[in-house]
């Protein structure tokens, strides 16, 4: 069945409950978000709002294995559980960010005071999205109120620290000392992802112009593109095919000059930790997950068929993100 379907029985579910409650009777709070890496980055400042409106309350989050080790050392949640039996058997606030159909079931059944959930906001917003950053807050608005905040960083435990630093140091002989960039050439859909040899030879200017060596990321499922970027570059690029924790991914990141990539999760880490970015852009929608730290650069050429399903391109001879030039994204560096 369709997401919309499930905003909607979602959005119905909730008028069952209040919307607010006095945060000093709050003991349980359950939060769902069963989602990628990048929705869940612009996530994090969501736990913050609930700990900080009811902080005696225990915030259990559920969320997928792959995504667990990026909230692991948040303080603001109590447990980070990957199966829904996990769940305490009843929440005074339930809230959906990223549901499923068995968790909106759940929450029938588990929600004692108050139900939240992303179907209501998406009702709202049609036509009109706004940075999804600003969606997640929405959700919790109604309890927590109109309230100012502010992006959260990604919160990094200890052994993820020194993991990224043997990586560094020991692995790819990158001095921190020295600036680099980090480099994510991957993409959930093909056709998010930027021709490999436009890559080369950004790296291969910046090198040369600059002096900064490249981090070139991705998992193994990525590793032709990396390599082979690697190849090409003349050894102005380092490849780091990893399958270490997102923690220590996340902290490889937080500590380049510069990242620059495809709309990915890995771009949403980077404008989480404050890394100054290059988002190249695609099919997706204009403005939803467009990085925000200062100094931050958009490369997006919209077309009329924009957003598309990022599975069949009515124009594969000339696909939206082919359509950013070297020369774009040169000219981000002196801007």
């Amino acid at each position: 069945m369709s997401e919309k379907l499930l905003y909607a029985v979602n959005m119905l579910a909730s008028r069952c409950w209040r919307s607010q409650i006095s945060p000093e009777k709050i003991k349980e709070i359950v939060v769902v978000k069963w989602d990628e890496i990048g929705d869940m980055v612009t996530a994090v400042h969501v736990f913050q709002l609930l700990k900080d409106y009811a902080p005696q309350a225990r915030l259990t989050l559920l969320c997928k294995p792959f995504v667990g080790s990026l909230i692991q050392a948040d303080p603001h949640v109590d447990k980070v559980v990957f199966g829904a039996n996990e769940l305490p058997k009843k929440a005074d606030v339930w809230v959906e960010l990223r549901g499923t159909w068995h968790t909106w079931w759940l929450s029938l059944w588990r929600t004692k005071k108050v139900r939240l959930d992303r179907g209501r906001v998406r009702f709202l917003q049609r036509g009109n999205q706004s940075h999804e950053r600003i969606t997640n807050f929405r959700v919790v608005e109604p309890l927590v109120g109109n309230i100012p905040w502010i992006t959260r960083p990604l919160y990094i435990g200890e052994a993820d620290e020194i993991a990224a630093c043997e990586v560094l140091h020991d692995l790819l002989g990158v001095d921190e000392a020295q600036p680099f960039m980090v480099v994510h050439p991957g993409g959930r859909s093909v056709l998010r992802r930027w021709p490999a040899l436009r890559f080369v030879q950004i790296i291969k200017e910046i090198f040369s112009q600059h002096g900064w060596k490249s981090v070139v990321i991705g998992t193994p499922d990525e590793a032709d593109i990396i390599e082979q970027i690697e190849s090409e570059s003349e050894g102005a690029a380092v490849a780091w095919i990893t399958t270490s924790s997102l923690g220590a991914f996340a902290s490889v990141i937080s500590r380049a000059e510069l990242f620059l990539g495809n709309e990915s999760g890995p771009l949403q880490i980077a404008d989480a930790m404050g890394v100054k970015s290059i988002g190249l852009f695609g099919p997706g929608v204009k403005d939803v997950f467009y990085p925000q730290t200062t100094g931050s650069k958009v490369l997006h050429h919209i077309l009329e068929c924009n957003p598309c399903n990022q599975v069949n391109c009515t124009r594969p001879e000339n696909k939206c993100i082919d359509l950013i030039q070297v020369q774009e994204v040169l000219d981000t560096f002196t801007k």
